[in-house]
Formats: structure tokens, sequence, C-alpha cells
């Protein structure tokens, strides 16, 4: 991996584009490209860099947000459908609502719900997403994007196969809920997961625009 180096751009620039001004870590060849042209942002490269620093287990993720779902907008293809499958050469998603009272796998990290998949008929995925992704939420959807996706998520869940737990403190793992999100295994209700059924959901486009800078830049799940 390349050293990343912090980018900031002028504070008319992004106002300009709607982005925070907070540091834009990004690769030394985006970085001097950035000075050198004095003009059009790499918007792709400051997004994949918040996603690896928003991925750190001790990061202020939700600090990042904000300026991680602006640049998924722009970078996101005019397309703002929340239904939708997405094909590219080595993954198949598709995107839109599913039921959280229902047996679900969430992607979540600490109290936060970044996003839940289903299983369609054939055994493939329809995801739901909720917050940005960071790199290590949209490595895993990635990783699961091909073939019985939905039974090597319980698979992972279950601690067997692909391994995407919580053994980085603080970091992005998934869960599986049977009985459906804030439901414990005893019947308990957890109150601070339940609520979070009501999240809006995020543009399908927008996800697509965070998965593909994921894959362009290739990031994967961390086991």
């Amino acid at each position: 991996m390349q050293p990343m180096i912090e980018l900031h751009p002028r504070a008319e620039a992004l106002s300009g584009l709607g982005l925070p001004a907070i540091p834009y870590p990004v690769a030394l060849p985006a970085f001097q490209a950035a000075v050198a042209n004095d003009g059009a942002l790499p918007l792709a490269d400051m997004l994949h860099g918040l996603q690896l620093r928003a991925a750190d287990g001790n990061a202020n993720h939700q600090r990042l947000e904000p300026a991680m779902a602006r640049l998924a907008e722009l970078l996101a293809a005019s397309d703002a459908s929340d239904v939708g499958s997405v094909a590219r050469e080595n993954w198949w998603l598709e995107f839109g609502p599913v039921d959280l009272d229902r047996a679900i796998i969430t992607v979540q990290r600490g109290a936060s719900l970044l996003a839940a998949i289903a299983p369609r008929s054939d055994g493939r995925l329809r995801v739901a997403t909720y917050r940005p992704l960071d790199a290590r939420a949209a490595g895993m959807l990635l990783a699961l994007a091909t073939g019985n996706g939905w039974q090597r998520a319980l698979d992972a869940a279950a601690g067997v196969g692909e391994h995407f737990g919580g053994g980085v403190e603080g970091a992005t793992h998934i869960a599986y809920w049977e009985a459906g999100i804030g439901i414990g295994p005893d019947g308990s209700v957890l109150p601070e997961w339940r609520e979070q059924r009501t999240r809006a959901l995020r543009h399908a486009a927008h996800v697509v625009a965070e998965l593909d800078t994921c894959h362009a830049f290739g990031l994967h799940a961390t086991r």
C-alpha cells in the first residue's frame, strides 16, 4: 500500500462541492497531481482514503461519515433509485429495503447499524444500507457478492469459513439476528437496536459508488 498524505484542499473548493473542511488522506501520486493541477480534486482518491481511515477500530468514523456520504454522492451515477440490482465483472448485488423483523445478517459497528443483508431465492444477496461504508464494511459486502453469498454470510457470522468477526475492537463486523434485529438469542429486547429499524435507507447509487471505489483500489475485507 502506498503511503497516505493528508490533502488540505482550499476552503472555497470544498465549499463549492459541499464537502466539510477536514484533511483527506490520499496516496502520494494523487496528492502530487492535486497540487500540480491546482484544480479538480481527486474525489475517488479522497473517498478511498477516508474509507481506509474510518476502518480503523480507533477512528472516529461518525466524524468522517458526512464527508464520505457527500463524496459518494458526487461520484454516483445520476440514477438515485432506492431499488435495483447492479452487476459488475466480479460482483453482483441487489439493493433495496429488507425486513429487519425476520432473520437477518447485519454489518454493524459499535451500536451503529451500517447495512443489513437478506437472501434472495437464488442465494444471492439483497442489501439495505443505512450509513456510509468504511473499507472493512465495503470489503465484506464485496466478498459476499458472488455465488451463494447468503450461506457464506451465515457461515461467517457463525465463525466458520470466511471470517469477518469483531476480532478488532471497535471495528466493523457482521452479526446474525435469528429473530430480527434487536431480539437477543433468549428473546430479550435490545432497545438500542430495535429503534434502528426506522433508519432511512441510503440511495443505491451512492452505495454503488462506495463499492466501486473500494473495488477499484483493490480493497477487500479484513479477515
